[in-house]
């Protein structure tokens, strides 16, 4: 069986987010929005692309995927 070859373009993506918390204030700033890991099963014959936002560790806005505060688990 003949392999083929699957050429993937990714870029990084600027933009405006109007979603961002810093403390308790909502605030709209620039943000970069940057592919960070590709990865391939074993078959190769699926992928997933892991982005992230360069102000994902100051954004307290726990509803963000990106937002560190998202990802840290409170303490109960």
């Amino acid at each position: 069986m003949e392999e083929k070859e699957i050429e993937i373009n990714i870029q990084a993506i600027q933009g405006i987010c109007s979603e961002f918390m810093d403390g308790s204030k909502k605030k709209e700033i620039s943000i970069v929005v940057a592919p960070l890991k590709v990865t391939a099963n074993e078959e190769q014959n699926k992928i997933a692309i892991i982005t992230g936002c360069n102000m994902w560790k100051s954004c307290q806005n726990k509803g963000c995927y990106y937002s560190m505060a998202a990802r840290t688990k409170s303490k109960s």
